[in-house]
């Protein structure tokens, strides 16, 4: 049986107007895409006069001499058909047009689909690096659970000292960003769907949240300093699915990275076994070696 044969046409959009590309961008890029658009290169992938897929490329915060991947994605019925590739081998190309002597990218994915995007950045000449595991869940599989079910039931109130981050005064604000030990940059979270514990009027941890898609709940960033209460972390994650139980206001997917192993165990006990694995991958390419690869 002969291979079917798809003319796939890549281009460039507007950033401040993703039109029909919008679908294949994460929420909160696109917010930050309309406000700054020329911070932003927006790629877009189209078969059949249809957009199938769609990337973004802006500045490496962290490396002056980088851009990074900040989105991609391609239509699911649309993968495998080197769709992917040839939108990451324009992002290089974008990347080095603006200036950058190399592109950074960061995925969390399992199975068939993380063994493919790591053959592609090997295929463009990076090597994939293990970051740390994540795990994704489901909220219908927790409304009975012994350690969890607490945090669906109509009468649970979040603890005095646990606020959400658009409650904390700027005082309270400054005074994180100014301790050294905390992590405190995490991209795409959303202070409307983060949490902070207090003691002594100040913040010892957080749990950092965002809406990536619609019912999609994904956490950016989990802390706690050696002088948080020894339940910190267990408070927040409960206070945290409560928060986005009510926010969507039903049923929720939940997608949770662990970069800190108290939080991994938390994570693990919490969900009883009920969840999938994932793992954070962070790779590194240069438009040289996606040349060759190609």
């Amino acid at each position: 049986m002969e291979k079917e044969e798809f003319d796939i046409t890549l281009c460039l959009f507007d950033p401040a107007d993703p039109g029909p590309y919008e679908q294949y961008i994460l929420p909160h890029i696109t917010a930050e895409m309309r406000q700054d658009p020329e911070d932003y290169a927006a790629l877009g992938a189209v078969w059949n006069e249809c957009a199938v897929g769609a990337a973004v490329v802006t500045e490496d915060e962290d490396d002056p001499d980088a851009a990074s991947m900040a989105s991609l994605f391609v239509d699911p019925q649309m993968r495998r058909r080197g769709i992917g590739t040839a939108l990451l081998e324009l992002s290089l190309k974008a990347a080095a047009g603006a200036g950058a002597e190399r592109l950074t990218l960061s995925y969390t994915l399992t199975g068939e689909e993380l063994e493919a995007m790591d053959s592609t950045v090997r295929a463009l000449g990076g090597e994939p690096e293990f970051q740390y595991p994540a795990y994704s869940m489901d909220s219908v599989d927790f409304r009975d659970s012994r350690l969890l079910g607490r945090a669906f039931r109509p009468g649970y109130k979040m603890p005095e000292n646990v606020v959400r981050f658009i409650d904390l005064t700027p005082h309270q604000l400054e005074t994180l960003q100014a301790d050294p030990d905390a992590p405190w940059y995490s991209p795409g979270m959303q202070p409307e769907l983060s949490l902070a514990y207090l003691k002594d009027g100040q913040v010892v941890g957080f749990w950092f949240g965002c809406e990536s898609t619609p019912g999609n709940y994904s956490v950016k960033g989990i802390w706690s300093s050696p002088a948080a209460p020894f339940n910190t972390l267990h408070a927040l994650l409960l206070a945290h699915v409560n928060l986005c139980y009510t926010h969507c206001g039903g049923d929720f997917s939940y997608h949770c990275a662990t970069a800190v192993k108290a939080a991994e165990k938390i994570v693990q006990a919490y969900t009883e076994g009920k969840y999938r694995r994932l793992e954070a991958h962070r790779a590194v390419l240069t438009p040289d070696a996606g040349e060759s690869g190609s």
